[in-house]
């Protein structure tokens, strides 16, 4: 497969290079994704991850999963820097949930250097009571060491048509359809791991992150992709949250092998949206395979 192929199908027309307009909350939100970057850039990954993330929140780690910000502040400083850029978001109506993917380099601190590590991130983020948005979750994958990637900022039709002050009450939302889609998914493809079984799950424009990969819109290489992982991978749920609007969510958690519930062989991250009148789709997913 070829990475210059997947990289040019990574955008579909719909979603054309764009600049959000500056009064909404994906804008914010941006601005917010872009300052944390800059924080890592100056005063360092740990302080940077440490203000951004949420109380409650999710990073993955060599260890599995920690609290974002608790790990973040007891984390032994590294001599290297981490730079990275939101290249495509989006936002649930609530206009307080929303989701970011962009690429990554690791860099060591020296001026001229070349990136010792690169990859794709995946960043779920969450307006907070003061206004602030804050990260709930991230995670990431690696990719082979690539330079001059055509990089693009892009955004779903309408989605800056959403206002920082969007409130939607509505009590009768619930994750437990989102949690029941899950599991449907996970019982078509532990009867049949083939990617047929997969596909009617996915948004029209779902992206696949699969490490070693970039990440792609393209079905046919999604195809490929999944045709490509162990057969006996079982992806096990450890948890699970929906916009108040009931409209996006996320589901995340650890990759099995022969229904192994001990060894862990990966992690992932799940990001579903739901259309008015519609189910359940993945707009995004993250796999990160051992």
């Amino acid at each position: 497969m070829k990475y210059s192929l997947l990289l040019s199908l990574l955008l579909s027309k719909s979603l054309l290079a764009q600049e959000p307009d500056s009064s909404s909350a994906i804008f914010n939100m941006r601005e917010a994704e872009r300052n944390f970057a800059k924080a890592s850039a100056s005063i360092g990954r740990n302080s940077a991850f440490a203000e951004y993330f949420a109380e409650k929140s999710f990073i993955y780690t060599n260890h599995w999963l920690a609290n974002g910000k608790q790990y973040s502040m007891e984390r032994k400083a590294s001599p290297v820097v981490l730079k990275w850029e939101p290249e495509f978001m989006d936002i649930a109506a609530s206009g307080d949930f929303g989701v970011s993917t962009g690429p990554w380099e690791a860099q060591e601190y020296r001026p001229n250097t070349a990136p010792v590590a690169t990859g794709y991130f995946l960043t779920v983020w969450k307006k907070q009571p003061g206004g602030q948005w804050r990260v709930l979750l991230d995670g990431g994958s690696e990719t082979p060491v690539t330079k001059n990637l055509n990089h693009s900022f892009s955004f779903p039709a309408g989605a800056d048509n959403i206002a920082d002050n969007t409130v939607i009450n509505n009590a009768g939302i619930s994750s437990t359809d989102l949690s029941e889609v899950e599991k449907q998914l996970m019982t078509e493809w532990s009867k049949k791991p083939v990617p047929e079984a997969y596909l009617p799950f996915l948004a029209v424009n779902s992206r696949i992150q699969l490490k070693g990969h970039l990440p792609t819109t393209d079905r046919d290489s999604i195809c490929s992709m999944l045709a490509g992982l162990n057969k006996t991978t079982v992806w096990r749920t450890k948890g699970y949250e929906i916009a108040s609007s009931g409209d996006m969510g996320f589901t995340y958690g650890i990759l099995l092998t022969n229904g192994d519930n001990v060894s862990e062989k990966g992690h992932y991250v799940r990001i579903w949206k739901k259309l008015t009148g519609q189910a359940w789709k993945i707009m995004i997913e993250m796999i990160n395979p051992d």
